[in-house]
């Protein structure tokens, strides 16, 4: 309540005479479509017109002690009004325009000094005792039932007064308590406490005025509470009137008239919170939304709570704030402004001492849980992810920092990467810029890293990272072809080597990753040259002789060092190498093997790549004498050859197989069954059964007939076979042919050459399938 002092002016715009002996006791103003004054004086009522002051004639009532109007207005612009009378009677009357009728009457024992009503019915009071009625719809006028007591004192030091808190709810005046009280006399509202025992009372939401010896006691009736204490003595009465969105309070005393006036509902949340009342004051703003419905789109409550939550929130009480935030769908931004620091998002936190961070800690946390539990809603924001990367600078392990920007780092302005440097996440950072399709920039990162420039990341997964970035992306080939070439130079051989592979697309010369460019690059490294080339020649299938010829020269190279370990491993890879490559410069490597007696095999090998058969298996057979290896090698050099070449290849191992019968004949003799009977060397059986020594018994040449006469039968039957199909096809061209003759061609002027567009002159033409024509000449161009 407003204790300021004003003054006021008084002007008497128009006055009457009632013609009573005693002032007014009692004046109601009805306006509305009644526009009417009830007036009571010397225990008269009369009506008046608010317009004009005058009399409304025929309505007057005699003895009356006390009255009361209703608030609710009935059919035909009329209200009712009920009167306490001398002769101990309760009557309730119908006031219209022009007339007033008596509705009910009933009996009482005592006379009433108060009366209340509203639409729900009548509470009245004696000196003593409190009653209620509830009129019912009936023809009988003075048969409507009688009163019902609902409380009683026994203390006559009590004044009796009640107060209407809402339509059917009353505040009785009891010993040193407020009373609730409906009108069937039920409650279930504890009484209310007063400090001294009030004189009389009002309600005006939502406090209730006390008036009391010297003072105006002010409680709320939302926690039964005393707010405040107004002095004032010989104050005697209190009357409410009622503005829009507050209710100011008329009480006098013997020479004054004093206007309480009440603070704005908004006024008075601000006090409350403002003293850290902040329940008192959602349940103000909550109560002046009767409808539970609507309290969460009422401005007031969202607003109190979300000043509430605020509150809480620098109070550390971030459990009730987070509720409160919830409650309301409060944006994120409210929040950050609270949060020292937090703005610009692109700033650095500063350096914060233990309590200062802990503080942070709560705050961050508090901040993260509501955005993580409203992601749905608050991700489309440009500033979403950004909000989260700065609080997670504070509450997050690095680890957590760097999990969380390889998922979002593209949804984060490139310009928080100086927040990264700060806390030397640098490997952050690299990540940041590659979101953003910085990859120069990101390897730049990465290589400081790893040369120490920048220390202490412990996030940094190691240089891999650096070759895997470049092996999943297409980025400038030359920038790629330096990363590998930077890689080679750390002695990370392997990863260097992976990205050359993986890189190559052919021998162009301006492709920085064409073969003659990176060998040249790894003939520093010996190792690396190696895998690289066995890469180059095995998986990327590269067939230049100086690929092929260098790889020949480097296993040479192992197999003669001294050094190595695994010699017989190389010499075999070689020896592979040797029989599968077609590429290498033959006679180079025949010229370099020569040069020592340590490479028989191999010196075979070339022989046999030279097609000088003879003299490739004369040094398998005769010096190494490894019939096996020979036989083998024969299936070698005989795949991808005509049956005829075949043919050669197997008779020249079978004459070195002979010419050496009598050196080893039961060696050589288990060898040359073994030729014959292999499947996989085509021989011609007649030629080769005449040149078998003739000691030879039938017996042992059983599996050798046996296989000479099946593949006999089956070359008999194959041609057999072809010649039908080749007959079979020839009958379908011929009637094909037959067809196409019997067809009429109509060949003119108009018609043109499918192929060059010009006209025929010829008189034979080719028609294709599809009926088209051609020139002779123009098909036998295109086939």
């Amino acid at each position: 309540m407003s204790s300021e002092t004003k003054d006021f002016e008084c002007h008497c715009t128009d006055s009457i005479n009632l013609g009573t002996r005693k002032p007014i006791g009692k004046i109601k103003v009805v306006i509305l479509s009644l526009r009417r004054i009830i007036t009571l004086s010397d225990n008269t009522i009369q009506v008046l017109n608010s317009d004009n002051l005058q009399f409304i004639s025929n309505i007057k009532l005699k003895n009356i002690i006390t009255f009361a109007v209703s608030n609710k207005f009935t059919q035909g612009a009329s209200i009712d009004m009920c009167v306490s009378t001398k002769r101990n009677k309760l009557q309730i009357y119908r006031l219209d325009r022009t007339n007033i009728n008596l509705i009910h009457e009933i009996s009482i024992q005592d006379p009433l000094i108060s009366i209340g009503m509203d639409e729900c019915g009548i509470l009245a009071c004696s000196k003593t005792t409190y009653f209620t009625y509830r009129p019912t719809m009936n023809n009988d006028r003075r048969s409507t039932g009688s009163l019902q007591t609902i409380f009683t004192s026994h203390d006559p030091s009590i004044i009796a007064c009640f107060t209407n808190i809402k339509p059917g709810e009353y505040l009785l005046n009891g010993p040193n308590i407020g009373i609730t009280t409906t009108l069937e006399g039920t409650s279930q509202r504890t009484p209310m406490m007063f400090i001294s025992q009030p004189n009389d009372f009002i309600y005006s939401q939502p406090y209730l005025l006390v008036l009391v010896k010297d003072y105006i006691h002010i409680y709320s009736y939302l926690d039964d509470q005393l707010k405040q204490e107004i002095p004032l003595k010989n104050c005697q009465t209190l009357i409410n009137i009622s503005e829009e969105n507050r209710n100011n309070i008329l009480t006098n005393t013997r020479d004054s008239i004093y206007l309480l006036e009440s603070l704005s509902i908004k006024e008075q949340i601000d006090q409350l919170l403002n003293t850290y009342r902040l329940q008192e004051a959602l349940t103000l703003a909550e109560n002046t939304c009767p409808s539970i419905e609507k309290h969460s789109t009422d401005l007031l409550i969202l607003s109190t709570k979300k000043r509430i939550g605020l509150i809480e929130f620098n109070a550390m009480n971030v459990i009730r704030a987070l509720y409160l935030f919830d409650d309301i769908n409060l944006d994120f931004h409210e929040i950050m402004l609270q949060i020292p620091n937090f703005l610009p998002l692109y700033s650095p936190w500063p350096d914060l001492d233990e309590n200062t961070k802990s503080q942070y800690i709560l705050w961050l946390n508090a901040f993260c849980d509501y955005m993580t539990k409203r992601s749905e809603e608050f991700s489309c924001q440009s500033d979403y992810y950004p909000s989260l990367l700065k609080a997670y600078l504070i509450i997050k392990s690095r680890e957590t920092i760097i999990e969380f920007l390889e998922k979002y780092a593209s949804y984060i302005s490139i310009d928080f990467y100086h927040l990264l440097f700060h806390i030397k996440l640098y490997h952050g950072a690299a990540i940041l810029y590659s979101a953003h399709d910085k990859h120069e920039q990101t390897i730049d990162i990465w290589k400081k890293i790893v040369l120490n420039e920048y220390s202490n990341d412990d996030t940094f997964p190691g240089i891999w990272i650096i070759a895997q970035y470049i092996l999943e992306r297409n980025l400038d080939r030359s920038f790629e072809f330096s990363v590998a070439k930077w890689l080679l130079e750390q002695n990370e051989e392997e990863l260097a080597i992976k990205i050359f592979i993986t890189k190559y697309q052919n021998e162009s010369n301006h492709d920085p990753f064409n073969s003659n460019k990176v060998t040249n690059l790894l003939k520093s490294y010996p190792i690396a040259l190696r895998n690289y080339l066995e890469e180059a020649v095995f998986k990327l299938m590269i067939e230049t002789d100086e690929i092929h010829t260098m790889l020949v020269n480097i296993y040479l190279d192992e197999v003669l060092s001294e050094t190595s370990d695994d010699n017989e491993q190389t010499r075999i890879k070689l020896q592979k190498f040797l029989v599968k490559s077609n590429s290498y410069r033959i006679q180079a490597v025949l010229n370099r093997i020569n040069q020592t007696k340590q490479f028989k095999r191999e010196l075979a090998l070339l022989y046999g790549k030279l097609n000088d058969f003879e003299q490739a298996f004369q040094i398998l057979v005769n010096e190494l004498e490894d019939y096996q290896y020979a036989e083998n090698y024969c299936v070698a050099l005989s795949h991808d050859k005509s049956n005829d070449d075949r043919k050669i290849v197997a008779h020249a191992l079978f004459n070195v197989f002979l010419a050496s019968l009598d050196k080893h004949p039961n060696e050589i003799t288990e060898a040359v069954h073994h030729l014959l009977c292999n499947n996989e060397i085509e021989f011609d059986f007649i030629e080769i059964l005449k040149r078998l020594p003739s000691q030879w018994s039938i017996l042992s040449l059983k599996d050798i007939l046996l296989r000479a006469m099946r593949t006999y039968s089956y070359i008999e039957r194959s041609t057999k076979l072809k010649i039908a199909l080749n007959r079979i096809q020839n009958e379908k061209l011929n009637i094909k042919l037959t067809k196409l003759k019997c067809s009429n061609v109509i060949i003119n002027e108009y018609r043109r050459c499918k192929h060059c567009l010009q006209q025929f002159y010829e008189t034979s033409c080719i028609v294709y399938q599809d009926g088209s024509q051609v020139h002779v000449h123009c098909a036998k161009q295109l086939n």
